[in-house]
């Protein structure tokens, strides 16, 4: 009878116990306490003189919002979204960079986040139009572009944050942040001269609440200027003195020469090479981590073998099959995501597109010299230079066409030319053809040489 009094208190202590330490983890539950900003938020934040910025918070429990430290003619304000909108000064009328301390307060505990601020007027990339690939040729300078609209066109987005997707260096782009209707990022220096911009590619994606692509532009760091570079072909048209992407016209390196694969109409790049007689890819990044993070390959299918796929997933190879014709689109082929006229596909900057096949109309008379892992052409005004990149497979996403030996040996290079319902027209090349109009299966991965609107 005893041991079965004992029995019954111990149990209900137990219970009792157990529902005091029940209420008590509800009851610090409940209380926490926690202020932070939006995990897309860069630490620094730059702006325009007098801009506003509104940054998205996180706020957790009961507590007081405040701002607690502001530079002097700054001024900022908690909104119910909940967002912290910051305004800078006008030129002359405050500091140009400080830092901003907000905090939430419950009784007796305080919880705090930062942000340093700072002025930095940014150039818009997108003051000639919008595209889906930008020049930044700028050391240690502040872009920005619109983001709420898809490529050449008018057709809406509504993002709710920005990140960058890939690029070639760990540090090549940074500070990527969504302003309002504008991305706006930073370019950096190249490691042994400060006066000139760090080379390469990369690709910055606007994403919606769920941190799903809804459209992604191409950044080309380079201090290539097309509109005082070019040349002019015998018909007339003006084009790039390099590949879309590429460091150098040639003249120099040339792996340098060697630009981004693109898949026929689609408008996000592919990595180029690890070398100029790789198979390998080149390293991708997408910050400061020594990680690599890897292209892939899908093959196409009614689920993967889409526009909307290839928008949402701009490091997927969408490699063909025969049911497919070798063409990424899996069953809806369609010659008109690249046109003469402009489409919201096209991966050229600003008043430049993917040029027809004419560009190489006769091409094969104007060769100047000999064959040097690519041919030299003569044109109105001089000479340009066309490197045996080599190509992606159709059907397996892989880099190919370079030789046992690794020399380089074939060109390939994309029209817009349709040639029939699901491939279109290419310049390509070896040491002993020419052939400007040869029709290519779509999910190759080409070269692209951009014209003059």
């Amino acid at each position: 009878m005893c041991k079965m009094t004992i029995s019954k208190r111990l149990s209900t202590l137990c219970v009792a116990l157990a529902a005091i330490a029940l209420f008590s983890a509800c009851k610090k539950d409940d209380n926490s306490l926690s202020i932070a900003f939006s995990s897309s938020t860069p630490s620094d934040i730059y702006f325009d003189y007098g801009q506003t910025i509104e940054i998205p918070l996180t706020i957790k429990g009961s507590g007081t919002e405040s701002i607690t430290e502001i530079p002097e003619g700054w001024s900022a304000s908690f909104t119910s979204a909940p967002a912290l909108s910051i305004t800078a000064p006008t030129s002359g009328n405050g500091a140009e960079s400080g830092s901003l301390k907000i905090q939430t307060t419950d009784g007796e505990r305080t919880v705090s986040a930062t942000l340093t601020v700072t002025i930095s007027p940014a150039i818009q990339l997108d003051a000639n139009g919008t595209a889906n690939c930008y020049i930044a040729s700028k050391p240690n300078t502040r872009y920005r572009f619109k983001a709420t609209v898809k490529g050449n066109s008018n057709e809406a987005i509504v993002p709710v944050s920005a990140a960058i997707v890939w690029q070639s260096g760990k540090s090549l782009i940074g500070s990527i942040i969504l302003e309002g209707e504008d991305i706006a990022f930073f370019t950096t220096a190249a490691a042994d001269d400060e006066t000139q911009i760090a080379e390469g590619n990369g690709v910055i994606a606007a994403r919606d609440a769920d941190g799903n692509i809804l459209w992604s532009w191409h950044i080309w760091c380079t201090p290539y200027d097309p509109e005082t570079e070019n040349i002019e072909y015998a018909d007339g048209q003006v084009a790039m003195t390099r590949n879309l992407g590429a460091m150098s016209d040639g003249s120099d390196d040339l792996y340098r020469a060697f630009g981004l694969f693109y898949q026929w109409g689609r408008k996000d790049p592919l990595i180029m090479g690890a070398s100029a007689t790789s198979t390998s890819n080149a390293s991708s990044y997408t910050g400061n981590s020594n990680a690599n993070i890897a292209f892939t390959t899908a093959e196409t299918s009614s689920e993967n073998g889409t526009i909307e796929y290839s928008i949402a997933n701009p490091m997927k190879i969408i490699t063909g099959t025969e049911e497919s014709d070798f063409d990424w689109l899996y069953s809806a082929h369609d010659n008109s995501l690249w046109s003469e006229n402009k489409t919201k596909y096209d991966p050229c900057p600003p008043g430049w597109r993917v040029p027809t096949d004419d560009l190489w109309s006769g091409i094969a008379d104007s060769k100047s010299g000999e064959f040097e892992s690519g041919w030299t052409f003569a044109m109105a005004d001089g000479t340009t230079f066309y490197p045996a990149a080599g190509r992606r497979s159709f059907s397996k996403g892989s880099l190919t066409n370079v030789n046992a030996d690794g020399s380089l040996w074939t060109g390939y290079y994309w029209s817009c030319t349709p040639a029939s319902e699901n491939r279109s027209n290419s310049l390509y090349f070896n040491i002993d053809t020419i052939d400007p109009a040869l029709a290519g299966y779509r999910a190759g991965g080409y070269q692209i040489r951009c014209v003059k609107e």
